[in-house]
């Protein structure tokens, strides 16, 4: 099912936009994320897809089918929420049946709600887990057994917000993984939003980043990461530094010297060089800026240093350590720029 939104406008009260004119198409059985930070727009996004939030303009399509004014109970879609929403009175396999009991006239018998039940704790790998109640599983069984009943009712499609928010590094690693499993053996549209930028890239086919209501960029994790359209991606989307620059004639200046770029140049004037970790290397000879390292972290299975360049304003940059290099918190060192991008100042 291929849903597109489609110039998402949405206020509240006399606030700024919480969404301001956002096209979005998701293909047919594609995992994409909604990615930014607090206060981005992207939950009411999936609010307006799910209609839980009716738009001030624009339109909400499901294939060919204006949903935009379809009631929410009507629309089919599932719905997982960060917090799970399950019914603590109710069994694990009454949760995941509840959507099937209460369709009234179309409800399934007794047998086929069995049946279906039991094929999705087999899908979510919880299989042994039906008769006991919620307060008796850890969190992410729980948000497995809120993912199975957001599939039992066979949705046009799933929706997930923040799903992994509530959980420990290592279970929202695991659970992760249990999703994209999940996707590709049900081949559901999916849309799930997500405040962390590694979620988004090991998750999703695609990754639609926003920003203040505003939709900054949408591509393959690769695109996003490796040819941010807007400093905001460039900033946000991976590990970068920002320096102050100056566009001359073809030319990237840092403090009058010229340093190349890998893409961005555009009209003289002043400019912002944002760096990558691998677009800056330590150097023993005399060219180069001077610096002195101020911490060292791990990050990425590897180290980064963070520099202190001299001079009056004194910048900091991330210098990815090399393996086996021995760099020391209070150490003069020299650094080169190797590559960047430049956006406008």
């Amino acid at each position: 099912m291929r849903v597109q939104a489609i110039g998402i406008t949405k206020r509240f009260g006399s606030d700024d936009a919480a969404l301001n004119g956002v096209d979005v198409e998701v293909r047919s059985g594609e995992l994409m994320a909604l990615l930014g930070p607090s206060g981005s727009g992207k939950t009411t996004l999936l609010r307006v897809i799910a209609g839980l939030e009716t738009p001030d303009s624009g339109r909400v399509m499901f294939g060919d089918e204006d949903a935009t004014d379809i009631p929410v109970r009507k629309r089919r879609v599932g719905f997982v929420f960060q917090h799970y929403a399950l019914f603590r009175h109710m069994t694990v396999f009454d949760n995941i049946a509840f959507g099937l009991r209460v369709r009234g006239r179309e409800r399934p018998s007794r047998a086929e709600i069995a049946a279906r039940v039991g094929e999705l704790l087999r899908l979510v790998q919880l299989e042994e887990y039906g008769r006991r109640r919620p307060n008796q599983l850890s969190g992410g069984q729980r948000q497995r057994i809120a993912l199975a009943r957001a599939l039992a009712v066979d949705p046009r499609v799933l929706l997930l917000d923040e799903p992994f928010g509530a959980l420990d590094a290592r279970v929202r690693k695991d659970l992760r993984r249990s999703l994209r499993d999940i996707h590709d053996a049900t081949g559901r549209t999916t849309i799930f939003v997500t405040h962390d930028q590694d979620e988004a890239l090991e998750l999703a086919d695609r990754v639609a980043i926003l920003n203040n209501g505003i939709l900054e960029q949408i591509g393959t994790p690769d695109e996003v990461h490796d040819h941010p359209a807007s400093a905001f991606v460039m900033s946000f989307v991976g590990e970068s530094s920002r320096l102050p620059a100056t566009v001359s004639g073809g030319r990237v200046l840092f403090r009058d010297t010229p340093v190349p770029v890998t893409a961005g140049i555009g009209a003289d004037g002043p400019a912002a060089l944002y760096l990558r970790p691998w677009d800056i290397a330590f150097t023993s000879g005399p060219a180069g800026f001077a610096g002195h390292v101020v911490m060292v972290r791990r990050a990425a299975g590897g180290r980064r240093a963070e520099v202190a360049l001299d001079g009056p304003d004194a910048p900091h940059v991330e210098v990815g350590v090399p393996v086996g290099a021995s760099v020391a918190r209070g150490e003069n060192v020299r650094i080169e720029i190797r590559g960047g991008r430049i956006f406008p100042a």
